[in-house]
């Protein structure tokens, strides 16, 4: 009786969130730069899947676990508003909240919780707001909202585990009118659901299994709206083909596959296949296999996928390199969750396309200089065609049923070019005493831009091309939190971005200035588990452009709790 219950409520729970997966289907990404040797898929397989224990993010499967782990807990919002990330930089713990409220009436609020239901089901829920609503001059005395809310479910069989999840987000920006008051919000909605199947065992001379399946709706209010169906399944087996017979010295053959649908007044279709071989010994790992996309409306595209490493001085330094590429549907949901001042009055799926990055090299090392320092050196060059971006639309109106007013509203237009981009990568991130956590990363990004223009074309067309608009050249973060004592805990940030051009409303380019923003944190252990907390979010109170005429929040102080439990 116990085994059907248990039955019944997993299925029930088939269309509840597991955050793991539910974004971006990343299982086994590693934090770029972060020096780790990069543990192939192959050979986390080996390995029985782990139940995830009071874990809701994505499980950290690690070389060494002696390794230097940095774990800040500095929980920064937000550069501007149209940038929050609700995610960004929280401690991941068991059961979680935090509370406060900000000098311009912003209330944030942050809530995890995850329990073991029984032996073999598990479910996590987590809620999040920021707001702004009084005093944004910035935005014309307008207001943002951004809400998320997650719910997921981890049911385990006999023959392997369930993960279901739905996510659900809520975001309100005010566009501008030309003519200088400001409408109602546009409202931006999001749904995923889906689930994902792992298989228990693993690899090792055994058939192992995932599959995994999604549906995301993303829409305006009274405008566009998109759905989308993705799938995916991995195969993998492994055996001792080649060398010595150990785990050190593994082979393993595995196929992915991707489907990726998308509907938006058209739809378009995307299947990838992509088979590797992957090699494994004591001081290297070679990782290779070819891309093989099917695509509506396109021809095929083939693509290497070959990646390497080699460790060396007992696994304290590792040299890499990646070569590949693929091909990826520019989706609504991508493009209004980047930039949500997009226009809503897209004709044709077709004007979007696919994003195709023809060939991606990736190389660099990865060295582990004590057991608390670790660095990362690495340059990246992509050639990718039809990359978005976003220019003035001076044709956007809409009519608000507030007043029964047509606003002209001051929006964006995409354009799509082909470019080549490289990246010089540097981080690195120190743990001092055990009481000083410290990390700076680094970008510095080179640009060239190849529109695909007809020898007719006007200047006001070529000018739309003239650069790869709000790309900058430069980045760097800086972040670090310090244990003073028992009681008290200090953090501070400092993000920076170099230049970068944008088109003002005139067609004219117009180079942004360097967006600066620093915040400092205080936090005071009043109980164990309870602490008030203190921030400081924009110190200097730049009103920088992440995107032309719309500057972010000024100064603002935060003050609440946090409650762990």
């Amino acid at each position: 009786m116990m085994k059907a219950k248990i039955l019944i409520i997993s299925i029930l729970f088939v269309f509840v969130g597991y955050l793991a997966n539910a974004q971006s289907h990343n299982e086994q990404v590693t934090v770029e730069g972060s020096y780790r040797p990069q543990i192939k898929r192959s050979e986390r397989l080996v390995k029985s899947p782990e139940k995830p224990d009071n874990e809701f993010n994505i499980p950290n499967y690690k070389a060494d676990t002696k390794e230097f782990n940095y774990g800040y807990n500095m929980e920064v919002e937000t550069m501007s508003a149209i940038s929050y990330k609700a995610e960004y930089g929280v401690e991941s713990k068991n059961n979680f909240l935090k509370a406060g409220i900000g000098t311009h009436a912003s209330p944030t609020f942050l809530f995890r919780h995850y329990s073991d239901l029984s032996k073999n089901m598990s479910l996590g829920v987590g809620v999040n707001h920021y707001s702004s609503w009084v005093g944004s001059k910035a935005y014309k005395k307008s207001s943002f909202m951004n809400n998320a809310f997650n719910v997921m479910a981890v049911n385990k069989f006999r023959g392997g585990q369930l993960r279901s999840f739905v996510d659900y987000k809520y975001d309100m920006y005010h566009l501008r009118a030309f003519e200088g008051t400001n409408p109602n919000g546009r409202n931006i909605h999001s749904i995923n659901l889906g689930a994902k199947w792992l298989a228990s065992g693993s690899s090792y001379r055994n058939l192992y299994t995932e599959f995994g399946g999604d549906y995301r709706s993303t829409w305006i209010m009274g405008a566009t709206s998109e759905h989308q169906l993705n799938a995916d399944a991995h195969l993998a087996y492994s055996d001792n083909w080649f060398g010595g017979k150990n785990l050190e010295d593994l082979q393993t053959a595995a196929v992915d596959v991707d489907f990726n649908y998308n509907n938006i007044f058209q739809s378009q279709l995307l299947i990838a296949i992509n088979p590797y071989l992957t090699l494994n010994g004591s001081y290297y790992t070679v990782h290779a296999g070819l891309r093989l996309d099917l695509k509506t409306g396109d021809h095929m595209g083939l693509y290497p996928d070959v990646k390497g490493s080699i460790f060396v001085l007992d696994n304290m330094l590792e040299f890499y390199a990646n070569i590949g590429g693929r091909s990826k549907i520019n989706s609504f949901a991508d493009i209004v969750a980047e930039n949500p001042f997009v226009t809503t009055n897209f004709t044709n799926f077709s004007e979007f396309g696919y994003n195709k990055t023809k060939f991606d090299f990736q190389g660099g090392a990865r060295t582990k200089l004590t057991e608390d320092i670790d660095a990362h050196v690495g340059v990246r060059y992509r050639n990718i065609k039809n990359m978005v971006l976003y220019v003035p639309d001076n044709d956007f109106y809409a009519t608000y049923t507030d007043d029964n007013k047509i606003y002209h509203l001051e929006a964006f237009d995409l354009v799509f070019t082909n470019c080549e981009i490289v990246n010089i990568l540097i981080d690195a991130r120190w743990k001092a005493m055990d009481k000083l956590n410290v990390a700076a990363e680094m970008s510095i990004n080179k640009y060239a831009i190849h529109p695909d223009l007809s020898a007719d074309a006007s200047e006001d067309v070529a000018a739309l091309y003239a650069h790869l608009w709000y790309k900058p050249k430069f980045s760097m973060t800086l972040r670090g939190d310090y244990q003073f004592d028992e009681t008290w805990k200090f953090n501070a940030s400092a993000m920076l971005i170099g230049r970068r051009w944008a088109m003002d409303r005139d067609g004219q380019a117009k180079e942004l200035k360097p967006a600066v923003d620093i915040q400092l944190g205080a936090d005071y252990q009043i109980k164990e588990d309870l602490a008030a907390f203190a921030e400081i979010h924009n110190l200097v109170n730049q009103k920088y452009q992440l995107y032309y005429d719309y500057p972010s929040i000024g100064f603002d102080v935060f003050v609440g709790i946090k409650y762990r439990f």
